[in-house]
């Protein structure tokens, strides 16, 4: 679940275009529950629609979120639900998951450096098992 939420970008009508190839920067991201082997996003931003294939050890998950509106997609048997909302040049996401191990709530700001080549989401988790905090970093691999 720990990258999902890339794919919820929507930076207003000045924001950068995320198509592209991303990686995860394991150096500087931060996981409360372990870091995984390898995850990278393939990005299509239409201006509109953003398209994404995220692949995390191997596992692929397809996402899509329409700028300006809730979006629902399911992964797997879970149901993830994402509202947003711009706060300057950052991104505020509120995502709930809903799944047969319960329900799980993330409060994110979701910022992208200077440069257009790094993406940056710091994330408070509620879950059944506790609170914990994840800051996932990306880097534009293109």
């Amino acid at each position: 679940m720990c990258l999902v939420a890339v794919v919820a970008l929507a930076f207003a009508d000045k924001s950068p275009n995320l198509s592209g190839k991303w990686t995860l920067n394991k150096d500087l991201s931060e996981f409360a529950r372990g870091v995984p082997d390898s995850m990278t996003a393939v990005i299509t931003d239409d201006g509109t629609k953003i398209h994404m294939v995220q692949t995390v050890n191997g596992q692929d998950t397809d996402l899509t979120v329409v700028r300006g509106e809730e979006s629902v997609n399911r992964i797997g048997e879970m149901e993830m639900r994402t509202k947003l909302a711009v706060d300057g040049d950052k991104l505020l996401e509120d995502t709930t998951f809903t799944g047969p191990q319960g329900t799980v709530t993330r409060k994110s700001v979701l910022t992208m450096s200077p440069d257009g080549k790094r993406l940056t989401l710091d994330g408070d988790y509620n879950s059944p098992g506790g609170a914990f905090h994840d800051k996932i970093v990306l880097d534009k691999a293109d």
